[in-house]
């Protein structure tokens, strides 16, 4: 037969597992200032604006002034690289081709680190684009 302290600790422990714990709610009111308000929703709605540019980096393998010369390392840069996105510009007198749009600087370095066995001479360069061109 089991003792009295015995079933009085089961009894004990019954009891705390089985009755209901309340813990009161807590709130915790945050007033914002109107200008405030307007200020950081205008904020996050330029930011969702399709036409907004934001800064980013590219890696620019090739700069020429001959367009057949551009198009024909753009030619092999696709066959080599396919996956990667290659941007295209002229900015007179040089077609450049650029790879990628990266917003994080270390993403952009880790492709050019991939890309310096083909292109030695490739290196990081400033752009601003459309969200939507965002390679990372």
């Amino acid at each position: 037969m089991p003792s009295c302290a015995l079933v009085l600790r089961k009894l004990a422990i019954l009891l705390i597992l089985v009755a209901p714990v309340s813990v009161p709610a807590q709130s915790v009111v945050f007033e914002e200032e109107p200008a405030i308000r307007r200020w950081r929703e205008s904020i996050a709605e330029a930011n969702k604006h399709p036409a907004r540019l934001i800064d980013v980096w590219r890696i620019q393998i090739a700069a020429t002034v001959d367009r057949r010369q551009m198009e024909a390392a753009r030619a092999a840069f696709n066959r080599r690289y396919g996956w990667f996105t290659l941007n295209t510009t002229y900015s007179e007198p040089f077609y450049k081709l650029q790879v990628g749009a990266y917003y994080h600087k270390r993403n952009a370095e880790a492709v050019l680190w991939q890309l310096k066995r083909d292109y030695p001479g490739a290196y990081l360069v400033r752009d601003k684009v459309k969200l939507g061109e965002l390679t990372d």
